[in-house]
């Protein structure tokens, strides 16, 4: 049995701020997926940031905590997402992240072939699937 808190009902916990950036979770073998790992990070970027255009070789999972982002992904319309909205980014398509106007904060998974890097500039070219 749980004991009452002396807490009013609407109080939230405290929750964990990272910096500013992409803070890795952490990165760990799949052990249902030899060979592949799971990569996790905890996205926390300024009103209006902007990183730079890149790409991943496996499918990028986005979930939005808080504030917004903007999807720009090369082949698609602008979308922004908010709290509690959640986006695939296809594998291999070039894509900016950028902040909305509250900044955001969001939870990043990707599942990559064992010692892939975690993200390729869009400069360097694509590998011929």
């Amino acid at each position: 049995m749980l004991a009452a808190s002396a807490a009013p009902a609407h109080a939230q916990p405290a929750i964990h701020q990272p910096p500013f950036g992409s803070n890795p979770v952490f990165r760990e073998e799949a052990q249902a997926a030899p060979g592949h790992e799971v990569i996790v990070a905890d996205l926390h970027l300024p009103p209006n940031a902007m990183g730079e255009a890149h790409w991943h070789e496996w499918e990028e999972y986005l979930y939005v905590l808080g504030g917004s982002a903007v999807l720009d992904i090369d082949g698609m319309e602008p979308r922004e997402l908010g709290p509690g909205e959640s986006f695939v980014i296809p594998r291999r398509t070039v894509h900016t992240p950028r902040a909305g106007a509250d900044g955001i904060r969001a939870i990043v998974i990707r599942v990559h072939d064992a010692g892939d890097p975690v993200s390729v500039p869009a400069a360097e070219r694509m590998p011929l699937p």
